[in-house]
């Protein structure tokens, strides 16, 4: 049997989650750029690879609206980075619903480069800037005020990447999953913190708009 994702595609039925009752109220005017952003997942994403082919039946719940939840985070007409977009959850999702925002997104992974650049053409979101690196090959070169990440690693080797992109006194935000308080302990152990000169996580537990489930979110400062 075949590996290639496109076969995987070809093969299965998609079936995206119906969209939650109060999305498009909580998106407001971007309520239908975001429908279209999940469409593409659901379809060209996972056709690519770029989704797995369990994804679509929770693209709302699991990823849409989980990493959404970093918009409260982030004041008005910021820079924000993104390390490891792949897909783009969370930065084209940010990208979406904040248009005040700029947008970078950093992706070593060509493949994945291709995807945020059409997908942002194909979206007319002009406040996007895919950046093909590795976060620490940009350390040194770019700063910025806020940096998100979601399923890039543990916290400690997460935190050697990204704490240097990030301003003094600028703020870091990474979704977790319920792992987290492992990972802060094993970073404190190893005085990760101290060593990436920035504050001990804040672990939040925020209430996903529309589904009311949990998100987990690790909060950090870079000292100035």
């Amino acid at each position: 049997m075949s590996s290639h994702p496109e076969d995987a595609a070809n093969s299965l039925e998609i079936h995206p989650e119906v969209e939650p009752e109060g999305v498009g109220s909580y998106f407001g005017f971007q309520r239908n750029a975001m429908r279209y952003f999940v469409e593409l997942l659901c379809h060209e994403g996972l056709e690519r690879g770029l989704v797995g082919p369990k994804e679509p039946a929770r693209i709302w719940s699991r990823h849409i609206l989980n990493c959404a939840v970093l918009s409260d985070f982030l004041p008005e007409c910021t820079s924000v980075a993104d390390v490891g977009s792949g897909a783009g959850l969370p930065g084209l999702v940010l990208a979406i619903a904040r248009p005040d925002l700029d947008v970078t997104l950093i992706e070593s992974m060509d493949k994945r480069c291709q995807w945020l650049e059409w997908v942002s053409a194909e979206l007319d979101l002009d406040n996007v800037r895919v950046l093909r690196a590795r976060a620490e090959d940009l350390h040194g070169k770019e700063h910025f005020p806020f940096v998100t990440a979601r399923a890039v690693g543990n916290l400690s080797t997460l935190l050697g990447w990204v704490a240097p992109l990030v301003r003094p006194k600028g703020t870091m935000l990474f979704l977790k999953g319920e792992s987290v308080a492992g990972e802060v302990e094993a970073a404190k152990q190893h005085n990760v913190f101290r060593k990436c000169h920035v504050t001990f996580p804040e672990i939040l537990e925020v209430v996903t708009p529309v589904t009311g489930e949990i998100t987990r979110v690790a909060r950090l400062t870079k000292h100035s």
